[in-house]
């Protein structure tokens, strides 16, 4: 598997996207004045903005050198790959503005923020139509979309939520966590979803090579249940985080660990995914 560069930007951006609309839905949740918003925001938008500029750089490691990103963006409107790559300098530029003004005027922009996570859905779904577009017949499925919508929406809330609680307590960090997790299981959801459709004909779907996916993916059905596995146990450690109560400061050790949890469980879910294509 040859695609780590390709890896690396469809977890990093998805996970920042999640991350953007979860900060903005928090912020409508504390209901906190200017100044306090901005201090809770602050790192947690530049580490966002950082977060996928990594996902940029690691898109130069496929490309080979940067000016080839140059030469794509002319087939903007007809190439999806073209597409692809416009969006995601628009989405990584407009999460570099929205914490760069941040900081300028010592407040956070939620308009903003709300429009860079709109940017980032439509980002996702350039990326996706992408491969689903190739001839890998094993990405010409809805699963695909899912896939990495799955991603923004299982791994974001959780980095967002990791962000944020150095700066709260008690019920603010209480309902940030059971937000998470309700996010969370949705992402994960729809990923099962996907699965469960990708696997109802799996054995039917023709790679470019003649050999059907179920025969691609065979040697990993061990790995691809441990993926699904580690999930599980992310999920399961943000619904305690959740649901207890009792406690004003968080237990950074567990969130932290969840959101290395989850970031694995999607790594995993990406390699398998490209797998397919190898």
């Amino acid at each position: 598997m040859n695609e780590w560069a390709l890896l690396v930007l469809t977890v990093a951006v998805p996970a920042a996207v999640g991350g953007m609309l979860f900060l903005w839905f928090a912020q409508l949740l504390l209901k906190k004045k200017g100044e306090e918003l901005f201090s809770m925001m602050k790192w947690p938008l530049i580490i966002l903005a950082v977060i996928s500029v990594i996902g940029l750089f690691a898109s130069f490691f496929h490309l080979g050198k940067p000016i080839h990103a140059l030469n794509a963006v002319r087939g903007f409107g007809r190439s999806w790959m073209s597409n692809e790559i416009v969006v995601t300098g628009l989405f990584i530029a407009m999460a570099c503005i929205t914490a760069g003004l941040a900081l300028v005027q010592k407040k956070i922009n939620p308009t903003l923020m709300l429009i860079t996570g709109i940017v980032g859905l439509a980002d996702i779904f350039c990326m996706a139509e992408l491969y689903r577009v190739t001839r890998v017949n094993g990405w010409d499925t809805l699963n695909t979309f899912l896939v990495f919508y799955g991603t923004a929406f299982t791994l974001g809330p959780v980095l967002g939520a990791s962000l944020l609680i150095k700066t709260m307590e008690g019920g603010a960090l209480r309902k940030i966590m059971k937000w998470a997790f309700a996010i969370g299981i949705f992402g994960v959801a729809i990923q099962l979803i996907g699965t469960a459709m990708f696997n109802g004909y799996i054995a039917d779907t023709q790679l470019i090579n003649t050999i059907s996916a179920s025969e691609k993916l065979e040697g990993y059905t061990s790995f691809i249940g441990i993926r699904w596995v580690i999930e599980a146990i992310g999920l399961a450690v943000i619904g305690y985080l959740a649901l207890s109560s009792g406690k004003k400061k968080a237990n950074y050790t567990l969130i932290y660990a969840s959101l290395a949890v989850f970031l694995v469980a999607e790594g995993m879910s990406r390699y398998v995914f490209y797998v397919l294509g190898a």
